[in-house]
């Protein structure tokens, strides 16, 4: 949509969310310079409020969502508040100076112009998704802490408490506690949670909001004020220059900047990364809603563009946020113009009424964030506790989700949000490496349970069915890397014991590393010297995987023929070499007679001779089709010297795909014969085929004339089929078993 195309919606959108925006924001402010005392209170809260016009109306301009609403938000506020508390305690900031605190500011802009930088170069580079890979558990149980920390950090303005006073020596003296600033900041808080529920029109953050207000101006006609707790403070609001680095510069004389630079850096990542999923969640979520499709890498750019002007002008970082977004859409904004005129309108607010923002008492803010922060407890972490406490069992992967969530929501209350996160994904990866680890055999079968599509005569299946146990197949499935090569090396190296043939399935085979080739060629010595074959499919010049196990001397170390186009061609080269051992095995290329077929088992000598007048002799030079699929042909074949393969085509990818083999001896085209359909499949000479060919009205006369021999005929074409199914379901069994 253009972007003038929709204004009065945009306008409406823009208006819904700068009133769910401007109370955040000034909260937000309120939080992240705790730590400079209550004096800076009025400062802070400016600092808030700036985001939300700075952030909010670039990254509208820039970014790649049309209906997000960018400003200040929970996460990115405590990083930069543990960031502004270290700063306070440092010792390379002069704790005597007069510009202590624009040093602080100017140090926490910093990290929040690195924050900006890093999400401007991971959309320029076009990073978009890579910032999407951290775990859910990971980000599940940093929202969990964040969630708890917000709550604990308003408790002591929500009851009234000086910031100086613990919570201990409040147990001790309840007097401390003021009891009608809880009763102001419970208000905002029930007035937040009923609104949401029964009254959809007004934001609830609003209604919250003027209720405490109402709540505390009305008590002070009769009571004293400072009963009822502190406001805000005097706000002076202005248009604020960008001067702060300019600041910082000029007072270099009173830190120790290059020991306090390093302590930036990792914040400063964390902020970008952080605002980074934030947004990109509040995109998903928008275009969930909307039906279009955001432009990641340029949600990034302007993500990062706004938190740059944030940073130059001392705001607090800003990005995209799902219930700002949502209450845009619903109220009927569709164009990125919509988060520029929210930006625009909460700038208009701040200046006409400003004076009037620092009148709103800190128990009020404190129950609007509270509120905030019991939103953000992750829904899954609550139902997965809530099963665990009624004894519902729950499998090992959702225990494991679970400790990762509370680790990670434990060191984030208990140590630092960037490190909490740094150890979640950690364990979250070290997890993953040993789930990945724990094998790659999808499944593991025998010679004797699956065979290959070679349809041999009877002889040398019950052979395969004695011997077959010596061929051995490992599907393998997933990366083939440091974490599960070896304990497949192990797998190998136990089922060899007592097998010949080694066929590695690579077909499901996602990636290979360094020791995933490794231990192919650990594996190709240890069979190798012992006189055994190790022979791999799907893994050939068309795999994606070749030219790296190529660079690696996998191919050198193996010979060619090892290396198979697909399983069964490894199989049925196994069984051919396994039949050549055990028993006088018959090349393809072996002329049979007819009475050496299956096909003519129980018949007297003088019922081959009448049955041998019927059929003609033919042949088919390699790479003919002896039938075609669809063809009205019923006449039934007899494979008396060659080989021919079953083939069936495929539609979508135009294609022929080998069902079956067929040696000397075999029969086919016994489907149309008995059922009188068309072919069912093509059939081509795969070497020079010589074939017997029973023609379907010599069929009938034989019926007719000698029934006890078409009795005898189909007899032994059921024999063949019901051999066939049984082979089939032995596979089908073997399979599924595994």
């Amino acid at each position: 949509m253009r972007l003038f195309s929709n204004f009065k919606g945009d306008l409406s959108g823009g208006l819904s969310a700068a009133t769910i925006t401007l109370p955040l924001s000034i909260g937000y402010g309120l939080i992240a310079f705790a730590p400079l005392g209550t004096e800076f209170a009025p400062l802070a809260v400016l600092t808030g409020v700036y985001a939300a016009i700075f952030a909010g109306f670039f990254a509208a301009l820039f970014g790649g969502t049309p209906i997000q609403i960018t400003g200040p938000n929970a996460p990115q506020t405590l990083v930069l508040a543990s960031v502004v508390s270290g700063l306070a305690v440092s010792p390379h900031i002069a704790q005597e100076s007069d510009a202590r605190i624009v040093i602080i500011v100017a140090l926490a802009s910093f990290c929040i112009l690195l924050g900006g930088a890093c999400q401007l170069i991971f959309g320029k580079l076009r990073f978009g998704n890579l910032v999407k890979y951290v775990p859910y558990p990971v980000i599940a149980g940093f929202m969990n802490g964040i969630a708890i920390l917000l709550v604990v950090k308003q408790l002591k303005p929500l009851m009234g408490i000086r910031a100086d006073i613990s919570f201990f020596e409040v147990v001790k003296h309840p007097a401390t506690a003021q009891p009608l600033t809880l009763l102001v900041g419970f208000t905002t808080l029930l007035a937040i949670f009923l609104s949401k529920r029964f009254v959809k029109i007004i934001p609830a953050s609003l209604m919250g909001l003027t209720a405490g207000i109402a709540l505390y101006y009305g008590l002070q006609f009769f009571l004293a004020a400072d009963s009822l707790g502190p406001v805000i403070g005097d706000i002076e609001v202005k248009w604020p220059k960008p001067k702060i680095f300019f600041e910082l510069y000029h007072l270099t004389d009173h830190i120790n900047l290059w020991k306090i630079l390093p302590d930036l850096l990792i914040p400063g990542l964390f902020l970008g990364l952080i605002g980074s999923l934030e947004s990109l969640l509040s995109s998903v979520v928008s275009d969930n809603v909307t039906g279009t499709y955001h432009d990641t890498n340029r949600e990034l750019v302007g993500q990062g563009i706004g938190n740059i002007f944030c940073a130059v002008f001392g705001a607090l970082p800003g990005a995209g946020s799902i219930v700002r977004s949502m209450a845009n859409y619903n109220a009927g904004g569709r164009t990125r113009l919509s988060g520029m005129i929210s930006s625009f309108l909460i700038f208009l607010i701040i200046v006409v009424i400003g004076p009037q923002v620092g009148k709103i008492p800190l128990a009020v803010i404190a129950g609007v964030i509270i509120a905030v922060g019991i939103g953000l407890f992750d829904s899954w972490t609550v139902t997965t506790l809530r099963k665990l406490a009624l004894s519902i069992k729950q499998s090992k992967e959702v225990l494991g989700n679970l400790f990762i969530t509370l680790a990670v929501t434990f060191i984030t209350i208990s140590i630092n949000l960037t490190i909490a996160v740094g150890i979640g994904v950690a364990i979250a990866a070290t997890l993953f490496v040993s789930k990945m680890g724990k094998s790659v055999i999808k499944r593991q079968y025998r010679g004797d349970q699956v065979h290959s599509n070679n349809m041999r005569i009877e002889e040398h299946s019950n052979m395969l069915e004695e011997f077959g146990q010596h061929i051995v197949v490992f599907e393998l499935q997933g990366p083939l890397f440091f974490g599960s090569s070896e304990k497949l090396a192990l797998a190998i190296r136990n089922t060899m014991k007592n097998a010949t043939y080694c066929i590695l399935d690579m077909k499901r085979v996602t990636e290979i590393d360094g020791t995933g080739t490794n231990i192919l060629l650990r594996i190709s010595r240890m069979i190798k010297m012992e006189k055994k074959h190790l022979l791999i499919s799907y893994l050939n010049a068309d795999s994606p995987f070749w030219g790296f196990i190529g660079a690696m001397d996998v191919t050198k170390v193996l010979r060619k023929d090892q290396f198979f186009e697909d399983t069964d061609s490894a199989l049925e080269w196994s069984e051919d070499h396994l039949l050549g051992h055990v028993g006088e095995f018959e090349k393809s290329s072996t002329e049979v007679t007819l009475k050496q077929m299956d096909i003519a088992r129980d018949f007297t000598n003088q019922e081959l001779n009448t049955l041998q007048q019927l059929l003609t002799r033919r042949t088919f030079k390699k790479g003919i089709p002896i039938f075609r699929e669809g063809d009205e042909g019923r006449d039934l074949f007899f494979l008396k010297k060659g080989s021919v393969s079953i083939r069936a085509h495929l539609p979508e990818s135009n294609r022929l795909k080998r069902l079956y083999k067929y040696n000397p001896g075999a029969l086919f085209g016994e489907l149309a014969l008995l059922d009188g359909s068309p072919r069912s499949a093509d059939v081509w000479a795969d070497d020079d085929a010589e074939v017997y060919q029973l023609a379907v009205a010599d069929f009938k006369k034989l019926r007719k004339e000698k029934p006890e021999i078409a009795i005898k005929l189909i007899l032994n074409i059921s024999r063949e089929l019901s051999r066939r199914l049984r082979m089939s379901s032995q596979e089908v069994r073997a399979m599924e078993d595994n």
